[in-house]
């Protein structure tokens, strides 16, 4: 039995079509959705996406964002989807060893927190699109 994804972005609508289980990252951890799921709203964050199919499975890339989930549909809003194709390499590492370096840099006072959660999005951003690749 299949369900319906949508995956939508910034940029409009970056995948749709029957399949029989999608994994996404969960903020708790990863978590895997089939038909006649029970519904429920799950906050993303940054990580892989595996769509499985009769035909196999892919992944994607994705930001944080949130999955809206049903027993018939998964409606997953996330800032970016990214295929394996669409991956930049070179650009993901150096995002990586940018971010890791500022984020080393960083202090330990309470003001830089913001800065600090955002580096840690960045690098959770940068080596998902590396897992992405390295899969494909």
């Amino acid at each position: 039995m299949a369900i319906e994804l949508t995956v939508v972005t910034r940029e409009g609508e970056a995948y749709a079509g029957s399949v029989e289980e999608v994994v996404l990252p969960g903020s708790e951890g990863e978590f895997g959705v089939i038909a006649l799921h029970e519904r429920f709203l799950a906050p993303l964050r940054p990580g892989i996406m595996e769509i499985r199919t009769g035909a196999g499975s892919v992944w994607h890339a994705v930001s944080d964002g949130f999955a809206d989930i049903n027993g018939e549909r998964v409606v997953v809003i996330v800032d970016s989807c990214q295929r394996p194709d669409e991956i930049a390499v070179d650009a993901a590492r150096a995002e990586l060893a940018e971010a890791e370096a500022a984020l080393a840099e960083l202090g330990a006072a309470s003001e830089d927190d913001v800065h600090r959660a955002k580096l840690r999005n960045q690098i959770d951003r940068a080596r998902a699109a590396l897992a992405v690749q390295d899969k494909a």
